[in-house]
């Protein structure tokens, strides 16, 4: 893999990690001061393709709420944050 292509696949990262704060922040209603982190884990269910996606919340109450994604962070989608929220739409 060049260089080229490792700082391409870092930035692409990147850009997902932040859309998927700005969703989160979005679902749940939260305040500029609440901390958002995003980060793609090793996935350790033999169902799962690829890393997982972590997302941690941590409230100005300092109690942190953290929702894994079995999705790498270019599959997470809005509905798949909702479901981890425990924001989806009911039947």
């Amino acid at each position: 893999m060049s260089l080229a292509d490792q700082i391409r696949d870092k930035a692409a990262a990147v850009w997902h990690f932040g859309r998927l704060r700005r969703l989160v922040r979005a679902e749940a209603g939260l305040a500029p001061q609440v901390l958002v982190s995003v980060a793609e884990i090793p996935c350790e269910d033999p169902a799962c393709e690829g890393p997982a996606t972590q997302i941690t919340i941590l409230g100005m109450d300092l109690m942190r709420r953290v929702m894994v994604i079995h999705r790498p962070a270019a599959n997470v989608s809005a509905a798949d944050i909702a479901a981890a929220l425990g924001n989806a739409p009911g039947p």
